[in-house]
């Protein structure tokens, strides 16, 4: 085994340049296939959450009584898209407004002109844009209804915006794993070159065909662990200078920090010794 070991270090001394290249490249390939993942467990939590707190807005005219009021609430809560119903008052609008944009109205009007509404929480079952019209439709034909507001339009651009970001993401990965497997392949096959004579020697000699490869295997899963590492260096530097809630990143993703960790380490080593198994496969103990 220490021959094996010597032999393996030896070749990142010869190959400066290639391991360079190797551990950039496999750093960069780990590093995109973890965002990737990230993204699409993001995205998916994203449409979820966005699902779990659509809500409307059913804005009132000023001219009904609080009986009118009542009655109405109990038809919006017996519906069967409604999970939630909240009243807000005129006061209670005005409340708000004061509090969002610190301006008080009352200082210039002698009245409230903002008007009442209803705040109503949808089941997920009815979150899509099609089923939210039809529900929008039949809302606004109610006789006590000014207006119905959702913010469907804007949520949906936000998920829209995330699964663009998300498929331009997998072209660079795909592209940065084609690179680092090109990179890995040709490593290989250059030190199988420069050691020819050397591999045809311990042919010769008797040597198994084990001892042959695996110096060149232990070399690039070395190369991978380095870019594991360097990985999870660059991550955490990143996390922690935008300060970025680790907790949420956990919740997104429903994997603990164990885990995460594990497959920036992982990878790299993964990635190259699948390609040099596959780079080394024509190597036999024929002279």
């Amino acid at each position: 085994m220490s021959f094996v070991l010597k032999e393996s270090f030896k070749l990142i001394l010869r190959s400066k340049l290639n391991f360079f290249l190797n551990l950039i490249s496999l750093t960069l390939c780990v590093i995109l296939i973890v965002l990737s993942f990230y993204l699409v467990r993001a995205s998916r939590f994203l449409q979820e959450y966005v699902q779990q707190n659509i809500t409307l807005n059913v804005f009132i005219k000023d001219n009904f009584s609080s009986d009118s009021l009542n009655n109405f609430a109990v038809y919006l809560k017996k519906q069967p898209y409604v999970s939630k119903v909240e009243f807000i008052s005129k006061e209670k609008a005005a409340e708000i407004f004061l509090k969002e944009t610190g301006e008080d109205f009352r200082k210039i009007l002698e009245y409230n002109p903002l008007p009442a509404s209803f705040t109503l929480y949808i089941n997920k079952e009815y979150t899509t844009t099609d089923s939210l019209k039809k529900v929008i439709g039949s809302i606004e034909k109610e006789e006590i209804v000014t207006e119905v507001v959702s913010k469907m339009e804007f949520l949906q651009k936000v998920i829209s915006f995330s699964e663009k970001i998300k498929l331009y993401i997998f072209i660079i990965t795909g592209f940065i794993l084609l690179v680092s497997i090109y990179l890995v392949y040709s490593t290989v096959k250059l030190i199988m070159n420069s050691k020819y004579e050397e591999l045809e020697t311990m042919k010769l000699v008797g040597a198994k065909l084990s001892t042959i490869k695996l110096p060149i295997i232990i070399n690039i899963i070395f190369i991978g662990i380095l870019a594991g590492l360097l990985s999870i260096l660059l991550f955490y530097s990143v996390i922690t200078f935008f300060r970025v809630d680790w907790t949420l990143l956990i919740n997104m993703t429903g994997f603990n920090l164990i885990i995460i960790i594990s497959l920036l380490l992982l990878l790299g080593p993964f990635i190259g010794t699948i390609v040099t198994i596959i780079a080394l496969r024509k190597i036999s103990l024929r002279i």
